[in-house]
């Protein structure tokens, strides 16, 4: 069983994305031995990328997100007592109990 009497905060951290700012297309590419000219759709391409663009930069400037777990519900332990090969019980430290039998005990027959 472990368990700590004292508590060290934990902090969490989701950290923004970094995404590209613009769209690279090669002038041409080969499919099976054929090759495809790209240069007549890079014009379609030019609002798409400017989006892109606009989008990248508003996410990735964004600060990462960060919050405290320093709360007594992330504090947890588990005791597990073996009985014999084949029955072990569990204990939690919300309440729970566990009992757990092998698969392929003479129990489950």
């Amino acid at each position: 069983m472990f368990k700590s009497d004292s508590f060290t905060p934990i902090e969490g951290v989701i950290r923004t994305p970094q995404l590209t700012d613009s769209i690279v297309l090669p002038e041409n590419v080969e499919i099976l031995g054929q090759k495809f000219d790209l240069n007549p759709i890079k014009g379609l391409l030019t609002t798409v990328q400017d989006t892109a663009s606009s989008v990248a930069k508003s996410i990735s400037s964004r600060p990462p997100l960060t919050f405290s777990l320093a709360n007594k519900s992330t504090e947890s332990w588990l005791l597990t007592t073996y009985l014999d090969e084949d029955v072990r019980i569990s204990r939690g430290g919300s309440g729970s109990v566990f009992v757990l039998i092998k698969e392929g005990s003479y129990l489950l027959n």
